[in-house]
């Protein structure tokens, strides 16, 4: 049972549809009971998990076999359709776009970066830090990491952008840049540490 939001008679003007969606109760630290939300086509495309506090805000849209969950958030005009998958606390707003089998984890999309095919944007497992798209980048490939993608780049079918260091890969149409903390280039003393036992040399003479 859908404890967490209803479905209106509140058609889309240009899409009807698709149906503006209304909490039942506080979600997260925006949403109050009764507040409305953006668009869904069903319940399908919104989890209304108790735990879950996904949500759709403003004039965006869920439809198709498109699905948001594990606290990601659409905002302004972002579309998830097809079957597009947002979760583990991606954001997307303004006119962002998530189409066809995309797989957004963790990201951020913005302006109106675009994911499409079967891409995938998704958090470093290893540093735990997630890309950033803006501007009407596009990405048909994967990318993985401190990943930020401005402008018009493109990523296509089968191409790979990861990073994992502890500086930002930041690209755009004038290429390739790495964004450093100042503090990276600050030299501290080294931290003492317990002196380890050197393993017993086992099997030499052999």
């Amino acid at each position: 049972m859908n404890a967490k939001y209803e479905i209106t008679d509140m058609a889309h003007e240009k899409y009807p549809f698709l149906h503006r969606i209304r909490a039942l109760r506080d979600i997260g630290s925006e949403v109050k009971a009764g507040d409305l939300g953006g668009f869904v086509e069903s319940e399908g495309n919104l989890s209304f998990e108790a735990e879950d506090d996904a949500w759709i805000f403003n004039d965006a849209i869920a439809a198709g076999e498109g699905h948001v969950d594990k606290g990601s958030v659409l905002r302004d005009r972002a579309v998830v359709c097809g079957c597009a998958y947002v979760s583990h606390g991606a954001e997307m707003s303004d006119d962002t776009r998530a189409e066809d089998d995309a797989y957004i984890r963790g990201a951020r999309l913005s302006r109106c970066a675009r994911a499409s095919g079967n891409s995938m944007i998704l958090q470093s497992p290893t540093t735990k830090v997630s890309p950033i798209l803006t501007g009407s980048c596009a990405v048909y490939g994967k990318v993985m990491g401190d990943v930020m993608l401005a402008g018009a780049v493109v990523v296509i079918s089968d191409e790979t952008i990861s990073n994992d260091s502890l500086d930002t890969l930041s690209i755009d149409e004038r290429g390739r840049t790495i964004l450093r903390a100042p503090s990276r280039d600050e030299l501290t003393p080294r931290q003492p540490q317990e002196r380890q036992k050197k393993p017993k040399d086992r099997g030499r003479g052999r």
